[in-house]
């Protein structure tokens, strides 16, 4: 029996209606926690890359901008506020998805789910740290030969080779996107094991993965049209369509991995629910 992605997305929905705090007000303290927050501390921190190209595109002496703007003390404030800020944004994210999964199963989590990442703040971080770092070098590796064609090319001047390394390049990334799918259970399964390590979490979600990335791409596509809509509500929507992707993402990891959606273990004992999907095609 394949994957139901209506149903596993009506009962994201579901969830989301019976869920106190409201959803929507969850994620709008996330996105205050992250996105402004972090806007917020880099609006103080100038970006040494921007001002070069915005002072070369006025026309600035190359030589000044390296003395003025490119100064070690300014590149390396930024480069560590970067990194701070990426850290934080892992662990943030660690305690999101927790949020989504308890509400997917209805087990009541609240604004302090939120902060579960600190909890796990090793976990957290390497976690998000491997997985980067993986679907990078997987990356690059599929990029590689339309690298080393593009460079042939450009040296030859064929438009043919460059046309071919385009392609390729092409090809890799998309490579790159399929590794990213083998990954995204992860920090579901330290979620559900604590004491599993990060190494076991990620060979874990591969494994599950196997013969469902397909599903898990049709499903991401499934709120392409939400994401585009919510541009045209100043992100308002996004408040909204945060919990629900990331409740329905959690129904499809329990499915992949016990089989069955969240309270429909054997011996459960529901409230009134009536799934609208059990009697139609599974697609």
């Amino acid at each position: 029996m394949g994957f139901n992605r209506p149903e596993a997305k009506y009962r994201a929905r579901l969830a989301m209606r019976g869920a106190y705090p409201h959803p929507m007000l969850v994620t709008l303290v996330y996105v205050l926690l992250t996105g402004v927050l972090t806007y917020a501390i880099m609006y103080f921190v100038s970006n040494p890359f921007t001002l070069a190209y915005w002072y070369l595109l006025d026309g600035a002496d190359v030589q000044d901008v390296y003395r003025y703007i490119f100064t070690p003390q300014r590149v390396c404030v930024y480069l560590l506020m970067e990194l701070l800020i990426t850290l934080y944004t892992w662990v943030m994210q660690f305690g999101y998805t927790a949020y989504t999964l308890g509400l997917a199963r209805r087990t009541g989590p609240s604004y302090r789910t939120l902060l579960e990442g600190f909890a796990h703040l090793g976990k957290a971080l390497l976690v998000s740290f491997l997985i980067s770092l993986f679907t990078t070098l997987w990356g690059l590796l599929a990029m590689l030969p339309g690298l080393v064609i593009l460079i042939v090319g450009s040296v030859v001047e064929s438009s043919g080779l460059i046309f071919l390394a385009i392609l390729l390049l092409l090809a890799g990334a998309v490579v790159e996107v399929i590794v990213s799918y083998r990954y995204r259970l992860a920090v579901y399964f330290l979620l559900d094991h604590p004491d599993m390590g990060t190494l076991a979490a990620i060979s874990a979600s591969k494994q599950a993965m196997r013969g469902h990335k397909g599903e898990l791409f049709v499903m991401d596509l499934s709120f392409l049209g939400w994401a585009l809509l919510s541009v045209f509500t100043l992100g308002i929507l996004s408040l909204w369509l945060g919990p629900y992707i990331g409740a329905t993402e959690s129904n499809f990891y329990h499915w992949v991995v016990y089989g069955s959606f969240p309270n429909d273990e054997p011996g459960y004992q529901g409230s009134s629910y009536q799934s609208p999907y059990n009697n139609k095609p599974q697609f």
